[in-house]
């Protein structure tokens, strides 16, 4: 008998990208080859679930995932959308206290991943765009208005709730955004204030509607000199938002 007979190994894979989950074949792969230690299973069942969660009421906030390089946290976020996205998924998770703590939104979302490149949109140009082909695409029709029309952006995404509640009454919807940090780094003073502002007010669109917003980062944006002359804006950000930090193990 070969030593391949007896044991089998799947290469490491040492770099994953949020849209890989976009596959449910994938996805079901990303969720087999991720090791939850009790320090992430406590993070994910104490700390993401219950922010993403819409059966018991709460007061719901957007999460941010904070983690260096190498500390897994895009493959962290393909298994948290991925048991959001598709139904039954979870049971492929091996930690139990994880696996239990899922059905509470198992396949409950419409999830779109979205991945920030180096480019100078503005935030909300960039996430209403992206949510208006991810829509399209599942043939619901959303027109977002200017942003010089509006007032109030969370009266913009109620109307596209409503729409999605016409189609998929039972469902949320889930945006998952990945590396946003590189990108507000690149803006100045007036256009980091407009992104931030934006960012708030799509925390405290979770409250009361099924609408969740899961965002990635390399570094805390609430301790980084580089914005600190926006402290104000930050700390509005931080209150509609659960900071979740993760750590390489």
């Amino acid at each position: 008998m070969k030593y391949s007979e007896l044991v089998s190994f799947q290469p490491i894979e040492t770099v994953i990208q949020l849209k890989q989950a976009n596959k449910e074949d994938t996805a079901k792969q990303l969720i087999q080859t991720f090791v939850i230690s009790e320090r992430l299973s406590n993070v994910y069942t104490e700390k993401i679930i219950p922010q993403l969660q819409f059966d018991t009421p709460n007061d719901n906030k957007g999460v941010f995932l904070i983690g260096n390089y190498g500390s897994g946290k895009s493959h962290f976020m393909s298994v948290i959308s991925s048991v959001a996205e598709y139904d039954g998924i979870h049971e492929n998770i091996e930690d139990k206290k994880s696996k239990d703590v899922s059905s509470k939104i198992n396949g409950k979302f419409l999830v779109h991943r979205i991945e920030i490149g180096a480019v100078t949109k503005s935030l909300r140009d960039i996430i209403l765009s992206e949510i208006e082909s991810f829509l399209k695409s599942k043939k619901i029709n959303v027109k977002f208005s200017p942003s010089s029309e509006v007032t109030n952006n969370k009266n913009e995404l109620a109307k596209m709730m409503d729409v999605i509640q016409t189609v998929y009454p039972s469902k949320g919807f889930l945006i998952v955004i990945d590396e946003m940090l590189d990108y507000l780094k690149t803006k100045d003073n007036s256009q980091l204030i407009q992104d931030l502002g934006f960012l708030r007010e799509l925390g405290e669109f979770c409250k009361n509607s099924k609408f969740r917003i899961l965002i990635g980062l390399q570094e805390s944006l609430f301790e980084n000199p580089s914005f600190s002359f926006v402290v104000d804006s930050l700390k509005k950000v931080r209150d509609r938002y659960e900071l979740t930090d993760i750590i390489k193990e």
